[in-house]
């Protein structure tokens, strides 16, 4: 009676291990972060009317924006997302955390805003009028008619 060399018996039972490793490892979640990220502690080292704008980008960096009519509030925007697979990447997290100052340059408030607070801004169901008229089938189609010459020369 022959034996069977073990490397045969093992090798399609490898190679269905490996094939589920992959496919588990598949569905593992690619998570994206986009924006400021604090480290951990940070965001608690700050203090209300005792802090000023330097001691702010010392713990914090740059703010990702200014606030466009006031200088006096800084906004730090973060983002996580998450996509499995080929599928499309979904909002796991954001956080806005938004620093105002006062007149003396010391933080006065800070606020942090989740997806619950955002606002949809809505279409405007107006028209913008264009210069010009209204032209009928019959004048696009038949409009450029006899419009173009003959090249030269020919």
């Amino acid at each position: 009676m022959r034996r069977t060399p073990l490397y045969r018996v093992l090798s399609p039972s490898v190679a269905i291990l490996a094939a589920g490793a992959l496919v588990v490892a598949a569905c593992d979640p690619i998570t994206d972060v986009r924006g400021h990220v604090p480290t951990p502690g940070t965001m608690e080292k700050l203090e209300v009317g005792t802090q000023s704008r330097d001691d702010v980008l010392r713990l914090l960096g740059s703010p990702s924006t200014v606030a466009s009519f006031d200088n006096n509030v800084w906004y730090y925007i973060s983002q996580r997302q998450e996509a499995v697979a080929f599928f499309e990447p979904k909002m796991a997290e954001q956080k806005v955390t938004a620093i105002y100052f006062g007149d003396n340059d010391r933080i006065r408030e800070i606020k942090v805003f989740g997806p619950d607070d955002a606002k949809d801004p809505g279409m405007v169901g107006r028209k913008t009028p264009t210069a010009g008229k209204e032209l009928t089938i019959l004048e696009q189609i038949f409009g450029n008619v006899g419009r173009f010459a003959a090249p030269k020369g020919k």
